[in-house]
């Protein structure tokens, strides 16, 4: 953990460039930003139904959540402050994939990931297991669209 001075002072330069970005969605998609001493959250719902709706909670306890869609990562530590703004780029710009995991043998669902491209060779990834992993998955990909088309 850093010290929350220095925590406070990295993210409120890296919330300055969120900020940025989400304002520019407000033409087509609904923003709603929330901002206390304890927690910074946005809300982003775009308007093509086919792209990634979002929400990002950044805590003062150095922790984050992230639910894209209908799928939520909770109490992720904050590592790397530049991991946000390239997040909130990659969604608008539809670099978001669900990949559903299925066993080869029953087609049972047994997990879902959800995969952010955030650049060459960078991805955030989220998974929460259904069922213990089987020895043989087959993956099925949806890809989520661009706010802006």
């Amino acid at each position: 953990m850093l010290p929350d001075d220095v925590f406070r002072d990295r993210l409120e330069k890296t919330l300055v460039e969120i900020e940025t970005s989400v304002a520019r969605m407000r033409d087509y998609a609904a923003v709603e930003v929330i901002a206390t001493t304890a927690y910074w959250r946005v809300v982003v719902l775009p308007i093509v139904p086919e792209a990634c709706p979002f929400e990002l909670l950044i805590t003062s306890k150095q922790t984050f959540s992230l639910k894209l869609a209908e799928e939520a990562f909770e109490d992720l530590p904050v590592e790397h402050f530049e991991l946000f703004p390239h997040l909130v780029r990659s969604i608008e710009a539809g670099h978001v994939e669900k990949i559903s995991k299925f066993d080869a043998m029953t087609d049972e669902l047994v997990a879902i990931e959800m995969r952010v491209a955030l650049g060459p060779g960078w991805d955030w990834r989220g998974e929460r297991r259904i069922a213990k992993a089987p020895p043989e998955e087959v993956w099925r990909t949806h890809h989520y669209l661009a706010y802006r088309r």
